[in-house]
């Protein structure tokens, strides 16, 4: 009888188009209430974050087409006073709001916005370049080049400075003696961070060359002179600002958690999430591996073995083996650069130990085979043995059509056969499991820079085209690569997650603050707006005690990003 009942009310939902049925039927309301202004009415894509006081995480939803905005019992738990904030581009809250949320009934709290009186702190680095002066071509430069920048801070540092070309150039030079994914400077708490740097000899030769930044490498005075011209030197006042839609329709059915990491200045670069739906995650800046519990939103964490040679260390990539047993790389004295060894946390024990493969390879990712191996760079790990197999050098790859190359994210398909995206051009380079055949599979669009992802169930490889805006799917059985536009020019997606249960794909993208989620069987992609200017992630996990739920960590907050999608 009451299955049949919440049956009808769920279909009568349906045929009203409410864009809270998901919510409704994940236990009912906690806050509603109707977002408005003066310039629009009710107001839909308007993101609404409440946050209990006390509390290490906050909740976002989205306003519908009537301006509505539901939060679910489920997700706004406790009982107390909630500060509640918007994200909508070209308007700001007429006044701060808080709410008092009780026990078994619904508050209700309605807000009005008013027009920004300042629309040049809203902007994304993608809404910048729409805005500055240039052609396509200079634009894609610049964003081919300093994209990496943008990692720290958008674009409206270098819009807003009054450099001429010739200051730009020593500014350019100090800048990449920093270390991107090693500083945190976000626009919600400037500088929180430390500031990392470049091992010295590297930065010093950065300094002398003539280029800078990535393939294709480009002048330093060309890009100098470029950003001279798009910046407020010479008396210039600021371009007309041009900004991306506000989400709607299906991008307005999304509930967005972010969890605050228990250090403030963590810069994790990369998360997996265990059998048991466990979130673990490692800072690219500091020596330890942490591990978040969804379901009691509490933390735990280990400290690392600390090089002593390295002025930059910490943990990248984290690759959890069928053991549930977490992999990752650390600094350390033995190998060159700041990515180091990798090494094996066992969580039963609570100890890390370094797995020295007596390969002095500087390599950073970690993928996981179908039958349990692990895969970093051109090594193959036995996991249990913890000894290496086999390996393969992809710098020393025959057949080179020419050009700059980068062997960047490694995957294997169920034969054994070796891929990685070669982040440096276009292509996906494999390698045969039998005869070490090398096969270069360019992409159908130039220069696209495969940059991360991974591969299926099916053989498929997922993965982000950095600079061509796409998502990409290699099938590793007939060795043909698919390209979907994203949609959002110069937005820079970074890596690919599996596909969820209804087969659709999840690709974040930082310069546009966006999410981007795939339908393969369509090409529809819709782009889920975030709810911070801070937003730099590396890695998509698809939760697989669901597989439907998203984790992210992003590392210019401090935050893990769980995202569920309503429909």
């Amino acid at each position: 009888m009451v299955r049949n009942a919440l049956v009808r009310s769920a279909a009568v939902l349906a045929l009203l188009g409410a864009a809270s049925f998901g919510l409704q039927a994940q236990g009912g309301a906690a806050l509603t209430g109707t977002v408005s202004s003066t310039a629009e009415g009710k107001m839909e894509g308007v993101l609404v974050t409440a946050r209990l006081d006390g509390a290490n995480y906050d909740v976002t939803v989205v306003t519908d087409a009537q301006g509505k905005y539901t939060f679910p019992r489920t997700h706004l738990k406790g009982v107390g006073k909630y500060a509640v904030k918007i994200r909508a581009v070209g308007f700001d809250l007429a006044s701060p709001n808080t709410v008092d949320v009780a026990a078994g009934k619904a508050a209700t709290l309605d807000l009005t916005l008013d027009k920004t009186k300042d629309l040049s702190k809203q902007l994304s680095s993608v809404e910048w370049l729409n805005s500055v002066a240039g052609t396509d071509e200079e634009k894609s430069m610049a964003q081919r080049q300093i994209e990496s920048c943008t990692y720290c801070h958008s674009m409206e540092r270098i819009v807003k400075s009054r450099h001429t070309a010739e200051q730009f150039v020593p500014v350019i030079d100090r800048m990449f003696r920093y270390y991107p994914d090693g500083t945190v400077a976000g626009t919600e708490t400037p500088l929180r961070g430390r500031a990392k740097f470049h091992e010295k000899e590297m930065a010093d030769m950065f300094a002398k060359m003539p280029t800078w930044g990535h393939a294709p490498s480009v002048k330093k005075t060309d890009l100098a002179a470029y950003l001279a011209k798009i910046n407020l030197s010479g008396g210039k006042s600021l371009p007309e600002l041009k900004t991306l839609p506000r989400p709607k329709g299906k991008a307005t059915k999304v509930i967005i958690t972010q969890y605050d990491l228990p250090r403030r200045d963590t810069v994790a670069h990369d998360s997996d999430v265990d059998s048991k739906g466990n979130v673990w995650y490692t800072d690219q800046s500091d020596y330890f591996v942490g591990k978040f519990d969804p379901k009691t939103a509490t933390f735990q964490e280990w400290p690392l073995p600390k090089a002593a040679k390295h002025s930059l260390g910490g943990a990248s990539d984290i690759q959890l083996d069928n053991m549930d047993r977490p992999w990752f790389t650390v600094t350390h004295d033995k190998i060159p650069g700041e990515f180091g060894m990798i090494g094996m946390f066992d969580p039963a024990t609570g100890k890390y130990e370094h797995v020295d493969l007596g390969e002095a390879r500087y390599s950073q990712f970690i993928a996981k085979s179908k039958d349990g191996h692990l895969v970093l760079g051109g090594l193959k790990i036995d996991p249990v043995t913890k000894k290496l197999v086999d390996k393969f050098d992809y710098m020393k790859a025959p057949n080179d059509p020419g050009g700059t190359h980068m062997g960047y994210e490694p995957a294997m398909d169920s034969k054994g056969n070796w891929y990685i995206t070669d982040f440096g051009a276009s292509y996906m380079i494999q390698i045969e499991a039998k005869t070490k055949k090398v096969n270069w599979i360019k992409t159908p669009t130039t220069f696209s820079e495969p940059r991360r992802g991974k591969m299926d169930d099916q053989d498929r490889l997922w993965f982000a085209e950095y600079t061509a805006d796409n998502i990409g799917m290699l099938d590793t059985k007939t060795l043909k690569i698919t390209e979907y536009p994203t949609g959002i020019k110069w937005s820079g997606p970074y890596t690919a997650s599996i596909p969820d249960a209804k087969g659709r794909v999840f690709s974040p993208a930082g310069a546009a603050d966006r999410v981007f989620r795939l339908d393969p069987k369509t090409g529809e992609v819709i782009n889920y707006l975030m709810p911070t200017q801070d937003f730099d992630v590396k890695q998509a996990t698809i939760d697989p005690t669901d597989k439907k739920t998203l984790w992210m960590a992003n590392e210019r907050n401090a935050r893990l990003i769980k995202l569920e999608v309503l429909d």
